[in-house]
């Protein structure tokens, strides 16, 4: 006899009885979802807020580490400073540089990046949303396993 039907053999009822309450409790929310008119609908979620324009610092800051450190690993500055020659004229076109990188960074770097992940995290929400709508034991096994999980993590003796 091979191990899985020795474990059928024994676990038999256990395993019988789980699948016919797993699957009366599913026919029952299935009929609880169809009986008052829900249906699945694809939902456009943004979690992630652009941050306010007045946040100068951390625009200057996040110019600094990215694109800031860019220009200063290729020796930018050192090449622009040796065309324009004078401190004065440089410090001014570096100011002018970098709120141009800051403008950069506000209007097209962090609102892509931001979109990009607004996009990545309602793809899976709506992902997830679909896999327990289509398919409620999934939503119940997963609810059902994550309480397991907790639950004996709390009852493990502390040593």
């Amino acid at each position: 006899m091979a191990w899985y039907q020795k474990t059928l053999k024994k676990y038999g009822k256990d395993i019988l009885s789980g699948t016919v309450f797993s699957f009366i409790y599913t026919l029952a929310f299935l009929l609880w979802i169809y009986g008052t008119g829900k249906t699945f609908s694809w939902m456009d979620i943004s979690p992630i807020d652009l941050p306010s324009i007045f946040v100068r610092i951390f625009y200057s800051a996040l110019t600094f580490m990215t694109l800031g450190a860019i220009l200063y690993k290729i020796k930018f500055y050192k090449v622009l400073y040796q065309i324009v020659g004078d401190w004065r004229t440089f410090k001014e076109v570096k100011a002018v540089i970098w709120v141009l990188l800051m403008g950069i960074m506000f209007f097209a770097i962090v609102p892509f990046v931001i979109n990009l992940l607004n996009g990545i995290i309602s793809i899976g929400y709506n992902l997830f949303a679909f896999i327990l709508y289509a398919f409620p034991p999934v939503g119940i096994s997963i609810i059902i396993f994550a309480f397991y999980l907790y639950f004996k993590k709390q009852l493990r003796p502390k040593s």
